[in-house]
């Protein structure tokens, strides 16, 4: 063989390896990049999620919140210690950079005062003070209509900003009805705390108050006239927290038939909407108490408690998604019974959650409390909405309270959206100041972005076929309407995840082949970024909430 060519072959050979030394040296450099699990370049796609336009589930109603008790202090206040209060819980306005100034809720939830405040001696706890409000009806039967001036300030500035629903609730008679001279049951009372010969006169006082309302130009639509009807609310004299009272469903049905005449007697154009059922068991199912559950059946069923048919009946049912949520799989199967439950009833009724905060202890999940962070709680929360809506079918959400006062442990993190501050201790106050939590802005990402009329749609995601393992995981639910697609997908992992859906291109694209992220996590508050489709990613432990505009 030639020398030569001998020589040739053996220096290619050598180069040809030091090439492949290089390349294998720089394929290991790369690998060490792919170290950071917070490079986008390196996270994997997963499964593709599918979003199914044409598999539609219910139409959503509204997302709300409640005054009581704190709008009736705080709405005393001077406008500008209060005005930003409004526009964090109202607007639907975005600041210079893009981002949300608030949460624009669509239902308000307004307190009909029981008159506890009007009282020499109501019977509460002085540390409740917050929690007594006035009636703007009299004991002699006269109106003034200059009372709950605070609570009135909130209503009418969720008028002004366009908010397009309220609903009207109360907790019990006012104190002059009642069998016992108060607003909260004692010892003795039995049943429902109002004197059978005032049941009329009841009815008619939620009757006046609704119209009134109705005439002043408020956009009320529901009335809910029982409260957590199954918890007896009973207190000693001088230790009540606050108003309330136990009511049987047959209290409930006639009460519900006098008010039902009174509607039609006065023009009212609102509607009634029953219960507002302590949890969701009580609703679907016969418990121990079989006077005060199973109300679904009671009041739908064509039983002698059923009021379903009357003129001024609502087809929403409400009930609170308290208590039930010891782990992912027992909160899906409760609302999974609920809905079964009024499927069988009647198809055509819808559920409303009018109240859930963190009470009780399920969101610890055995966890040490004092260890979380604001953003443990903001997830719990995301993910009972999450479960309301996509388990139970929920057309309307609502949260306890906007504004609450306690600071107690962990309670500004569990009870508040807004944490209010008075300027002293007692019914004197005048001003305050208040702090912004992040539960606030976790209602923000579905209530701001999710409006009233869009329409959920299936969303499936194959690297959670499970319901309950993506509640422990990754959630997203979809939502269409006004042109637009909205996902809000909740991340309770500790790692990023990058979303690539499989059908875009194929049954729908957005404008631009772009969308919004608007984000909330322990940094960000519904913070928004424009992202191309092949960039969408959904940080660690976050609620992340996608608009895009449809072709």
């Amino acid at each position: 063989m030639d020398l030569n060519l001998i020589t040739m072959n053996k220096a290619h050979f050598i180069y040809y390896g030091l090439a492949c030394l290089f390349l294998l040296s720089f394929l290991v450099s790369c690998e060490d990049e792919r170290t950071d699990p917070m490079d986008p370049r390196f996270i994997s796609k997963g499964d593709e999620i599918q979003v199914r336009l044409n598999e539609r589930f219910q139409t959503i109603h509204h997302f709300g919140a409640s005054d009581a008790w704190s709008a009736e202090w705080v709405g005393r206040w001077p406008d500008v210690s209060k005005e930003p209060m409004a526009k964090l819980l109202f607007s639907d306005e975005m600041d210079a950079e893009g981002n949300p100034e608030g949460i624009a809720l669509t239902m308000w939830r307004f307190n009909i005062g029981e008159g506890a405040a009007d009282q020499v001696n109501s019977g509460y706890a002085s540390n409740h003070w917050k929690r007594e409000t006035e009636s703007f009806l009299n004991a002699d039967g006269s109106y003034d209509w200059t009372r709950q001036e605070g609570s009135r300030w909130f209503l009418q500035k969720a008028r002004d900003y366009g908010v397009p629903y309220v609903t009207l609730w109360t907790n019990s008679p006012p104190y002059f009805m009642t069998k016992n001279g108060f607003t909260f049951r004692t010892e003795g009372v039995e049943g429902y705390n109002l004197e059978p010969s005032n049941y009329e006169d009841f009815a008619t006082h939620l009757a006046t108050v609704t119209k009134h309302l109705e005439d002043e130009g408020y956009p009320v639509i529901i009335l809910t006239p029982f409260n957590e009807p199954q918890y007896e609310w009973q207190f000693e004299v001088g230790s009540a927290v606050q108003s309330g009272s136990y009511a049987t469903n047959k209290e409930i049905a006639d009460i519900t038939r006098l008010i039902d005449q009174k509607f039609e007697a006065l023009g009212v154009r609102s509607k009634i909407m029953l219960p507002e059922a302590g949890t969701l068991r009580e609703l679907y199912e016969q418990d121990n108490d079989p006077e005060a559950s199973d109300q679904l059946q009671e009041f739908y069923g064509g039983g002698s408690n059923s009021v379903g048919s009357l003129s001024s009946m609502s087809k929403y049912v409400a009930g609170h998604s308290y208590w039930l949520n010891p782990s992912v799989g027992v909160s899906i199967n409760h609302r999974k019974e609920l809905l079964s439950k009024m499927n069988a009833v009647d198809p055509t009724l819808e559920f409303w959650q009018t109240e859930y905060s963190l009470l009780g202890a399920d969101y610890r999940q055995g966890g040490d409390w004092t260890q979380f962070t604001p953003m443990d709680y903001a997830l719990w929360l995301a993910r009972i909405i999450h479960i309301d809506l996509v388990h139970a079918n929920a057309t309307g959400w609502s949260y306890w309270t906007a504004m609450n006062n306690s600071e107690f442990q962990d309670h500004p993190d569990r009870f508040s959206l807004l944490l209010w501050k008075p300027n002293t201790d007692g019914p004197s106050q005048t001003d305050g100041t208040f702090e912004i939590q992040k539960n606030l802005w976790t209602l923000g990402n579905f209530s701001r972005f999710v409006r009233p009329g869009m329409t959920r749609i299936n969303v499936s995601d194959p690297e959670f076929p499970s319901a309950e393992d993506a509640g422990k995981s990754f959630m997203i639910s979809g939502y269409q309407g006004e042109g637009q697609l909205v996902m809000v997908m909740i991340n309770y992992t500790d790692a990023q995840r990058r979303i690539a859906i499989g059908n875009y291109g194929d049954d729908f694209e957005f404008e631009g082949d772009e969308v919004t992220l608007y984000t909330t996590s322990a940094t960000k508050n519904l913070e928004a970024e424009i992202v191309s489709i092949e960039d969408i990613v959904v940080g660690p432990r976050s609620i992340t909430t996608l608009v895009g505009k449809l072709k």
